[in-house]
């Protein structure tokens, strides 16, 4: 099998003319350089060299074949730069889909630090519904998927984080002056919540009921963003993901830990049946490492004027 080492003594011959010059170029013995030359001419099955008069003269086949060699050279050596680029994730493409409200807050902040570090990589951020993200993954039109966590599917794997969701509510709101809030605590106030075919919105009714606390739902929506907003312009109060809640606390929102725990739900989505990309790998290492703030088990508990707990990004 021909060997990358004899290619190069073969173009260091051919452009020095002289064994001694081509092993003072590669840095190797004139010994060696022979005996690159001569396994090269055993696999080839014909001379590449003669001597006359003391000098080492190319054949016409060698002629013919050095431009074909120096390309071929020049392609591994490209091959080479390329895995050196991407083992140093210096390039890449990913394409990651995601629900509306991270496409809005947390993701964009990563994609922008993730791309400092990764200056050559380039990224695809698409927004859509639980469903059609999931759609995109099992068809493997993207990387990875950052939505709800999803019904079992073979041509899906995922994992699964739990986000603790916490109350929010207007800007000097009588109960912002409590750490924590309870059912109890929001008995027959103005509640806005998720639309009532969504899981959250039957926890946070099983949470009232047990408390024997009325659920007095005013809106309902499908996006805790929305939520946000409505909360801010005091039309009521709201269960919700931390994450979009800080979004939301320069802009009128007092944030206040809930009790019982409520969770939400995410998934990480990946095409099953499909190798991961390192720079895949990486970026959803972030991800994980930057939602720890907001997961089950952590404070979220923060006062009007105190900076919000978002994830750090260093």
């Amino acid at each position: 099998m021909i060997r990358l080492r004899q290619l190069e003594a073969f173009r260091a011959v051919m452009h020095a003319a002289s064994v001694t010059q081509a092993a003072e170029m590669l840095r190797i013995s004139q010994p060696a350089v022979s005996r690159l030359i001569a396994g090269l001419e055993q696999d080839f099955g014909f001379p590449l060299f003669s001597r006359r008069r003391g000098r080492l003269q190319p054949t016409p086949e060698a002629t013919f074949l050095l431009s074909d060699v120096e390309q071929a050279i020049t392609n591994l050596d490209h091959i080479g730069q390329i895995a050196e680029d991407i083992r140093h994730r210096r390039t890449g493409h990913l394409r990651i889909a995601c629900l509306p409200g991270f496409a809005t807050s947390l993701l964009p902040r990563m994609v922008a630090k993730f791309l400092t570090l990764h200056p050559d990589i380039t990224i695809s951020l698409q927004p859509s519904h639980n469903q059609r993200v999931q759609e995109w993954i099992m068809a493997q039109q993207y990387d990875v998927g950052f939505t709800e966590i999803p019904t079992d599917h073979p041509a899906i794997e995922s994992e699964s984080l739990h986000v603790r969701c916490v109350c929010i509510l207007p800007k000097g709101h009588p109960l912002s002056a409590r750490d924590v809030l309870t059912p109890s605590d929001l008995d027959g106030v103005p509640i806005i919540a998720m639309n009532r075919d969504h899981p959250h919105f039957h926890a946070l009714r099983q949470a009232f009921d047990q408390a024997s606390a009325r659920f007095d739902v005013r809106v309902e929506t499908r996006q805790f963003a929305s939520a946000c907003i409505m909360v801010s312009e005091g039309a009521g109060v709201s269960i919700v993901s931390p994450i979009d809640a800080d979004e939301f606390v320069d802009r009128g929102l007092e944030v206040r830990r809930f009790e019982p725990a409520l969770s939400f739900g995410l998934g990480i989505l990946y095409p099953a049946h499909r190798p991961r990309s390192l720079i895949l790998s990486e970026f959803v290492a972030m991800f994980r490492e930057n939602m720890k703030p907001y997961l089950m088990g952590q404070p979220a508990t923060r006062r009007a004027g105190q900076s919000p707990s978002r994830a750090s990004f260093g």
